[in-house]
This record gives C-alpha cells, structure tokens and sequence, in this order.
C-alpha cells in the first residue's frame, strides 16, 4: 500500500494483506472512528486475529471519537497518512479520491467477492470505474414517533396534516438534535431520497441540480409546517 493514498476503509487491507499472507512484513497504521464500546471491540478482535495469521506485520489501531476523527482526516491524508483510514462511501468518499488521496483496491474486487455484494454497494465505493474502498457496514436512518400523540403516517401528505395538528395543539411536531451537523444532512438525504428518488438526490451532489429547486424545498415542509 502507498503510504500517500491510504485506503478508504480498513476492511480493504485487511483483505489485501490475506491474500497475499507470508509475504507481508512491517508496520500497518490503521485510524478508526469505531470509537464506540461495540464496535471498538469487534475491530480489536480483528486485529488481533490478522496479527496471530500474520505475525511479521505489526497493526497500530488508532481509535478517535466521531467528531474529532472529521475534523483530522483532512490533515492525515494531505500530511502523513496512515496506510488504512476508516471513512463514509458515496460523494464523502469522492472529494478524497479527486485529489489522488485514497489508494485504488479494485484488484480486491474478484468475481467470488463480487457475487456477495449488492451491485449497489460496489457502486457506493467506487468512482470512475475504480474502487476506492470496501463496504463493511451500514445503518439506518428513521423517524420516531410517540403513537400516544399521532398514528404512523402512510404517506408524505399524512405526515405534513399530522405536523399541523401537532402544531395546532402548541406542541413542536419534529424534534432532531443538531450539535453535530451530520444528523441534519441525514435527515434531508433521508426525505430527499425517498420524495425525489436517487438519481434526483446524485444530481443534487454533484451540483447538477441547485440547493434552492423546488424539488428540495419539499423537503423541509414537514419542519416548517
């Protein structure tokens, strides 16, 4: 691996290193944000697993919390990068890989390990018909709901009339914590996806359709109702 374009998610190396186990020998630099209890463990298990297989290599696991770990990657890769970085697929991923800061993995992308993925998480990782990572996880994102105030809305337009409602009744109708800016972003992938469909939501970030369409400004009436 090019110690100057780290790989964009630790899975990849880890694969690398498999395949081509006694031949491998040195230092291996991983930065994580699996910072919560859970999956720290899980990673660490990991590692210790790889190093028992693989003895001649020696894994530094370097554990951040979320938020800082978003403000520093930028300096890693731009200054010293370690060789594997944790980090999110799709348009996050891309602004890493246009100014040649991410490895090129597409060789860990046999027929064997591309009959086990969905051809969608292939495409989440990868960029000008290159892979730039390996998906290893993912989450989903919901609404909430108290069912003693509302009944779960069937469609879009319930939703709204149930926010109107709630508001009539003086009660805030959709609450979302926004210390941290990414639940936000979340939130409005999440409506956009599902109002305006997904080439509509990859036209918007890659900056073909503007922020202010009419198709985004549906987005926000569920807060503002």
């Amino acid at each position: 691996m090019n110690r100057r374009a780290a790989a964009s998610w630790f899975a990849a190396v880890l694969a690398a290193c498999t395949v081509h186990a006694g031949a491998l020998a040195g230092t291996l630099v991983v930065n994580s944000n699996a910072s919560d209890p859970a999956p720290r463990a899980a990673w660490q298990a990991l590692v210790e697993r790889f190093q028992r297989e693989n003895p001649d290599v020696d894994v530094r696991l370097n554990v951040s919390d979320h938020e800082s770990y978003k403000k520093q990657i930028r300096n890693w890769l731009t200054g010293s990068p370690p060789d594997v970085v944790f980090w999110f697929a799709g348009n996050r991923m891309r602004q890493f890989v246009g100014p040649g800061l991410l490895a090129d993995v597409s060789g860990l992308y046999t027929p064997d390990v591309r009959a086990q993925l969905h051809p969608s998480a292939l495409d989440l990782v990868s960029d000008g018909g290159r892979a730039w990572g390996v998906p290893y996880t993912w989450y989903p994102v919901g609404l909430y709901y108290r069912r003693d105030l509302m009944s779960a809305p069937a469609t879009w337009n319930d939703l709204l009339a149930a926010c109107e409602r709630l508001r009539a009744r003086g009660l805030e109708p959709i609450a979302i914590g926004t210390k941290d800016l990414w639940p936000a972003a979340a939130w409005f992938d999440y409506l956009d996806l599902r109002l305006n469909g997904q080439p509509f939501h990859l036209q918007l970030l890659d900056g073909n359709v503007a922020w202010t369409d009419r198709a985004c400004a549906r987005c926000s009436r569920a807060g503002a109702s």
